[in-house]
């Protein structure tokens, strides 16, 4: 499976797949596994008691813990920008930026939250989302946790961020619109389609339940790449039942942990929750997902977005989905 292009749907755009790169020769950097951090580090600004650079002290929690950003990139009551000149336009960039704790352990990792603490963090994304969009009228609300020195992470104590804005950010935007294209030129739902393939495929499956698939998608970018995408329509996280949001504690700790095992060096990645925006109709085709970017393509080799994926929107994947699946498959059965 060497220099095949592979139709990424959401996207709408190729991706290469090209195996044989993964063995390439490499004199560049190698990342290092980070020394085992402490329950508890004083001069931690995420831990419990913990003074913020605003001065705030955090309460001494001991579940989840939610606050207003410090540094946010988008503010609840933004100024007007400047008038634009000629062709150009600008708007006021208004929103709201949380950051979220997972737990008062600061040496703690997602993946090493027990079920009911992993739930615990779900149901708080769910309730962070419909407080944002329901009660303080937000149109997108996004959550991400960026995870390891590779993806740049700031602070180590296990955390996420959830953006909430008055636009779109442009990916889901993108994959809002193909779903419309798909349903007028295939009359299908896009997703459902996706999930259908893949289950007919079984090749790149990571899990399942009931409720949630867990898979390397056949369209991945990245070489460890992993989305995560309910069964029933759902558009965001808040339309889920109990139950379903339970099943999905399970399989998300799965994959967790299969990225854990891997290596030596932990994964780092990024995880994201897209989720339709609040003014989409409940009858739209578009599904909410989560979707794991590791960063690692080996044990200690960063995957850099260079040449062709930063300046020209092409990306290269270093590793075949089936056979990247095939090593998080084992890597769980480790656990």
């Amino acid at each position: 499976m060497n220099w095949e292009n592979r139709w990424h749907p959401l996207l709408e755009r190729w991706v290469t797949v090209t195996g044989h790169r993964g063995s390439r020769p490499w004199q560049g950097a190698h990342v290092e596994a980070p020394p085992p951090a402490p329950t508890f580090d004083p001069n931690c600004y995420l831990c419990p008691g913990g003074e913020r650079i605003s001065g705030e002290r955090n309460p001494e929690y001991d579940e989840v813990f939610v606050f207003d950003n410090d540094h946010p990139a988008f503010a609840r009551h933004a100024p007007p920008p400047e008038p634009a000149v000629g062709m150009f336009e600008s708007q006021s960039a208004e929103g709201v930026c949380r950051v979220m704790c997972y737990s008062p352990n600061h040496g703690v990792r997602l993946s090493q939250l027990d079920r009911n603490q992993l739930l615990r963090v779900i149901t708080t994304w769910r309730d962070q989302t419909y407080e944002l969009m329901h009660q303080q009228g937000f149109e997108q609300v996004f959550i991400f946790e960026n995870n390891g020195q590779v993806v740049g992470v700031s602070n180590p104590h296990p955390h996420c961020q959830i953006f909430a804005t008055s636009f779109q950010f442009s990916t889901l935007a993108q994959e809002i619109s193909a779903t419309e294209r798909y349903r007028t030129k295939n009359k299908k739902n896009l997703f459902e389609a996706i999930v259908q393939s893949e289950l007919t495929d079984g090749r790149r499956i990571l899990c399942e339940n009931r409720e949630w698939l867990g898979f390397v998608p056949y369209f991945a970018e990245l070489p460890y790449e992993i989305m995560l995408v309910p069964k029933a329509q759902r558009g965001q996280l808040y339309q889920m039942p109990d139950l379903e949001l339970e099943s999905l504690s399970g399989v998300l700790g799965q994959v967790l942990g299969m990225l854990d095992n891997l290596w030596p060096v932990p994964q780092s990645y990024i995880l994201s929750i897209r989720q339709a925006p609040l003014g989409l109709s409940e009858n739209h085709d578009y599904r909410c997902h989560i979707k794991l970017q590791p960063l690692l393509r080996g044990p200690g080799l960063q995957k850099f977005l260079a040449g062709v994926e930063t300046g020209a929107g092409h990306f290269l994947n270093d590793g075949v989905p089936e056979m990247k699946a095939e090593e998080l498959r084992s890597a769980g059965q480790g656990r």
